[in-house]
């Protein structure tokens, strides 16, 4: 038992200090970063982005809430140009990041009766190592994806 609980705290240790830490990179960094995991997503973290998006109502036909009201067949594909072609990236907290992309003037969806033109996307980064190689992008964690201004 204390073995274990040494290796889970060494484990827990090891993930903190070699996290990406997107609040100190630059733009260019942070946009590379995401055109590599556009090109190497698997599709479990596909699966996993969808299900959040699902669950926060982002699909929804009706609503205040932001939602989208672009077909469903084209969502993929556009949230992929947005995390491989993002127009901005913004450091959240220190291992997360908020890419944004604007496909004006093809409205993606909707909030409170307006119109919105762009995707965000939030990526969490906290399981990536600095500097990390292609297959090392399946820690990356496709959290969200929502119709923005």
């Amino acid at each position: 038992m204390l073995i274990r609980t040494f290796f889970c705290a060494l484990a827990l240790h090891v993930g903190t200090t070699h996290a990406l830490q997107t609040d100190t990179l630059p733009a260019a960094r942070l946009y590379e970063l995401s055109a590599e995991l556009a090109r190497s997503a698997g599709s479990s973290q596909w699966q996993q982005l969808w299900k959040r998006t699902r669950d926060a109502g982002y699909f929804q036909s009706s609503g205040e809430q932001a939602r989208f009201t672009l077909p469903m067949a084209v969502i993929p594909e556009m949230v992929r140009d947005t995390l491989g072609r993002a127009d901005s990236a913004t450091a959240q907290r220190s291992t997360m990041v908020l890419y944004r992309r604007d496909f004006a003037p093809r409205v993606t969806g909707v909030e409170t009766q307006k119109n919105l033109t762009a995707i965000c996307l939030q990526v969490d980064w906290r399981s990536v190592p600095d500097n990390p190689q292609a297959e090392q992008m399946v820690g990356a964690i496709l959290l969200l994806s929502y119709p923005c201004r």
